[in-house]
């Protein structure tokens, strides 16, 4: 009896641990990285540290060049603000069904603001396609941390 017992006990243990990270691995997971990622990757940003840029992401030289590395750094700074706000939102938010409905929506968030992008950019090709749809990005991610910023409040 007392083997089954703590048997018994393990397992609730293992079930309770599980489950806690599985629900951790979601919140965290629902913070979305991967366009700072992929903008940071990008070929023209190997050496963006010779770029001068101000603190709302506009070259200095004024070149669509340094603009476009300009709007990168800034869309990684923006993003990454977004997501931590977003992280401390989430914490705000007591009711699991909630939670998951507000981390879809931010999924959902993320694909139109992708969406929202591209369609900024048809047509358009060269240092300029990047410039736009970077732009595009940062005010919309920017609108997105206003939106968390207030719901914080």
């Amino acid at each position: 009896m007392h083997i089954f017992i703590t048997l018994k006990m393990n397992t609730l243990k293992f079930i309770s641990l599980f489950i806690f990270g599985i629900v951790i691995n979601h919140s965290l997971s629902a913070q979305n990285y991967e366009d700072s990622k992929s903008m940071k990757s990008q070929s023209y940003m190997r050496n963006f540290e010779k770029v001068e840029c101000d603190d709302e992401g506009n070259t200095i030289s004024g070149d669509n060049y340094t603009h476009k590395v300009c709007l990168n750094l800034y869309f990684q700074k923006m993003d990454s603000l977004m997501n931590i706000k977003f992280s401390e939102y989430l914490k705000e938010i007591k009711n699991d069904s909630i939670k998951s409905l507000v981390i879809n929506y931010q999924e959902n968030w993320v694909e139109n603001r992708r969406l929202q992008s591209t369609i900024a950019t048809s047509g358009i090709r060269g240092n300029m396609f990047s410039i736009v749809y970077i732009s595009n990005m940062v005010f919309i991610t920017r609108k997105r941390l206003e939106e968390l910023e207030y719901l914080l409040k």
